[in-house]
């Protein structure tokens, strides 16, 4: 493995000249100056790098010296060791008895600098795999294979217990770097995040035996406040691994049915619509486009289908109802008689609503792209 790069050699070149007024030469496994303060040097074969490389240890040259040696110049040139591997030579310019005595502080400088590029690609690594295992964990792909299990194992992702998929959009990819950022602090050290797309980002929340659903809901919404133009949605939980994939796509159905608001929603105030919203082919439905065609029929003006709305948001009680809509409560019956009429269903008749709440969310123009947008007053659905 290369540990010393070109970029990462010319990064100790400029630290270490900008504290000792000398020149440092970098060179590589093989003797080459790979990054100097004499740009010119570059690429060329240095000897006093090769005999240290040969006799893994320090090596001076001294101005008489140097005639005798190919591409040198007096100074002093020390083996970089790491994980017990000499990976290059730093060499200081300068009379010996002049730089000597920097050499063992710019050697461990060098040294530190390498283990810390070195630790933090391992950390962008590991994120990366963490994420790609997340990934693999929401869409279900090869969760039995040994390979996704020694990985899981490695970046200490326990498998088991519960989980929540939480997904949240973002307007833009711009803001990502520090919505990322506040997220990892809000998350604890059980939970997971990946970056399924430019704007999308999927968090897996491990399960607190403790916290009930409604807390976990309030405590996301009122941390998604600060973003005023991020919607997110929390999926249904699963109880194991397998059941991830549904608490994932549980959650995008969500936003896609949900309204724009900028808000946090929960799959199960929207479970019925984004059941239905997975009808591949609505106009096949005959009997409930009969519904629909003849409500619509008997109310241009879309007060009928207002008021059904209303009235399953409300579940049904007719004072809550015609409140909401001002209107008297004979008013408000007179209005659901319409409704039955001219449908044949009986919307204070249980499995009639559903009848026209189901022929609604296929095929009202209430909906976006022929998905029921659930009227949710912006509350707390567990208040």
């Amino acid at each position: 493995m290369n540990y010393l790069s070109k970029e990462l050699a010319e990064e100790i070149v400029e630290r270490t000249m900008s504290i000792i007024r000398h020149n440092i030469n970098m060179m590589d496994e093989n003797g080459v100056i790979i990054a100097s303060g004499d740009r010119s040097r570059i690429g060329d074969e240095h000897a006093g790098a090769k005999d240290a490389l040969a006799a893994e240890k320090v090596i001076s040259i001294t101005p008489e010296e140097c005639s005798a040696l190919t591409g040198t110049k007096p100074g002093v040139n020390l083996p970089i060791v790491f994980h017990d591997e000499i990976i290059g030579v730093i060499g200081i310019t300068g009379p010996p008895s002049e730089v000597s005595r920097y050499g063992e502080l710019v050697k461990m400088a060098a040294e530190l600098t390498v283990e810390q590029a070195f630790l933090t690609k391992q950390l962008t690594w590991d994120q990366r795999l963490r994420e790609e295992t997340v990934i693999q964990m929401i869409q279900g792909t090869d969760l039995a294979s040994l390979d996704f299990f020694e990985r899981a194992e490695r970046l200490n992702i326990p498998l088991d217990g519960q989980r929540t998929c939480l997904v949240f959009e973002l307007p833009s990819a711009d803001m990502k770097p520090a919505f990322i950022k506040k997220l990892e602090k809000h998350l604890t050290a059980k939970d997971l995040y990946a970056n399924i797309s430019l704007k999308e980002v999927a968090v897996i929340l491990a399960g607190a035996p403790t916290k009930s659903r409604s807390d976990l809901f309030s405590a996301w919404n009122g941390w998604l406040s600060q973003w005023k133009t991020v919607r997110g949605a929390l999926g249904e939980q699963a109880d194991q691994l397998q059941q991830l994939p549904f608490s994932y796509q549980s959650a995008k159905q969500t936003l896609k049915i949900a309204e724009n608001n900028c808000s946090l929603y929960d799959y199960r105030e929207f479970a019925i619509p984004v059941l239905l919203s997975k009808i591949e082919h609505p106009d096949q439905e005959i009997h409930f486009q009969n519904i629909w065609d003849r409500l619509s029929q008997a109310d241009q003006k879309g007060e009928l289908t207002h008021t059904l709305l209303c009235y399953i948001e409300e579940n049904g009680e007719i004072g809550e109802t015609s409140s909401r809509l001002f209107i008297h409560r004979n008013t408000l019956n007179y209005r659901l008689r319409k409704i039955e009429l001219a449908t044949g269903c009986n919307p204070k008749r249980f499995d009639d609503l559903f009848k026209l709440y189901t022929a609604i969310t296929l095929f009202s123009p209430f909906c976006a792209n022929e998905q029921f947008k659930y009227r949710i007053k912006g509350r707390n659905p567990y208040t």
